[in-house]
């Protein structure tokens, strides 16, 4: 039986931190609210050992720095479930991501579990054990905790340790740790905090059409929202709606005062907001944004892609993988594309690097240059495609 620990100060803090600092390996979760604010406000983490379990009320204690350091200095494997949000809240209190990193969900892909699966699932299968979902969608900022909230908050980290034993062995039996491990560096990557603005305007729709100068004050009012909604804390949305950006631009305002006919446009940011057009207006034009010129696929890339789920598909069931880890259906259209005008894959094609490009790549492209044939074999077989080529079978 695991010891249960409830902290809510700081001595009883430390005193946690001490005990998890003992372990080679903890698991560790958070709840935490995100709808009011710009960055998720941390309520709770729970924390898993060998031996104890921690329920840690950040809102009572505050500063969990301690912990955060034994997160990141890299002496003990750190275990998380659908792990982004734990790595960005630990960039963001700490600087530094996790080390170690060992997420349960992804590795669970590399093992033909499912993905993404949910961590009721995983402990379904691992444990044996059906969680509670009552308390998912609780306000985890109200005081004081009810026992149920508690016993759940618990539960949340009881089987961590227990699915990453069994599906580490698993990883072992198949010779994919390296893989897994490559998989953990990406999702940091992708995690991280402090990546820039980059392309991120462009997901404001109704912009379809607008030359480049007026995609320059799309891309200058999101950066300003940005900013803002960090300075406030508060939601980008809350701000400014995306759908008002669109409007305004469109619009073309000369003036402040445009701005304020616009309904949901609050009087202080009218100014503000007719900076951010008056510096894109100014732009050179080689600092303009370029337009959207992609062209619409060639009839047969979507057909191909198709068939290429397909063998995808068949493949991972012989490979014990999930297709949608290893490959999108957007990674699958655009090697299809690149073989069509003969190109290179693009560096976000997941494809391109790793190892998938040492075990799937080759197959997908024998199959592309027509080294290869498929053809259903036995409908009622878990494998029912044969493969036709002078190699051995994938």
């Amino acid at each position: 039986m695991m010891r249960e620990h409830f902290v809510a100060n700081e001595a009883d803090f430390l005193t946690s931190c001490a005990l998890i600092a003992k372990s080679s390996v903890f698991g560790f979760d958070t709840e935490f609210v995100s709808e009011e604010s710009f960055r998720p406000e941390l309520c709770l983490v729970q924390v898993a050992t060998p031996e104890d379990l921690f329920v840690i009320d950040a809102i009572a204690v505050g500063s969990l720095e301690a912990f955060w350091d034994l997160a990141t200095d890299g002496k003990r494997n750190v275990i998380v479930h659908a792990g982004r949000e734990e790595i960005r809240i630990c960039q963001h209190l700490s600087g530094k991501a996790p080390a170690r990193l060992f997420d349960i969900q992804v590795a669970a892909g590399l093992i033909g579990i499912g993905y993404p699966a949910g961590y009721g699932t995983l402990v379904q299968t691992f444990a044996g054990t059906r969680l509670s979902k009552q308390e998912t969608l609780t306000d985890w900022r109200i005081r004081p905790l009810t026992a149920e909230q508690i016993t759940y908050a618990f539960d949340d980290v009881r089987y961590l340790l227990q699915c990453h034993e069994k599906i580490s062995a698993r990883l072992l039996e198949l010779d994919r740790i390296a893989w897994a491990e490559e998989e953990f560096a990406d999702l940091q990557a992708r995690s991280n905090l402090d990546e820039p603005m980059g392309e991120r305007w462009r997901r404001v729709k109704g912009t379809s059409g607008f030359d480049r100068k007026r995609l320059a004050m799309v891309r200058e009012i999101v950066a300003w929202r940005e900013e803002f909604a960090a300075k406030r804390n508060r939601p980008p949305r809350t701000i400014l709606r995306d759908d008002l950006i669109a409007d305004i631009v469109k619009r073309n305002p000369q003036k402040a005062q445009d701005i304020l006919a616009f309904r949901g446009v609050q009087h202080r940011d009218s100014e503000e907001i007719m900076a951010a057009i008056q510096k894109a207006r100014a732009l050179p034009t080689d600092s303009l944004p370029l337009q959207d010129e992609t062209k619409p696929d060639a009839p047969q890339v979507g057909l191909i892609g198709q068939v290429m789920a397909g063998l995808l598909g068949d493949l991972c069931n012989r490979k014990s993988l999930v297709p949608s880890l290893v490959a999108t259906s957007s990674d699958l259209r655009e090697l299809v594309r690149s073989k069509i005008d003969n190109t290179s894959l693009s560096d976000n094609n997941s494809l391109a690097k790793g190892w998938r490009l040492k075990h799937v790549f080759p197959v997908l492209m024998d199959f592309l240059e027509g080294k290869t044939s498929l053809r259903l074999a036995r409908v009622d077989n878990e494998s029912p495609f044969e493969y036709d080529d002078s190699k051995p079978n994938p």
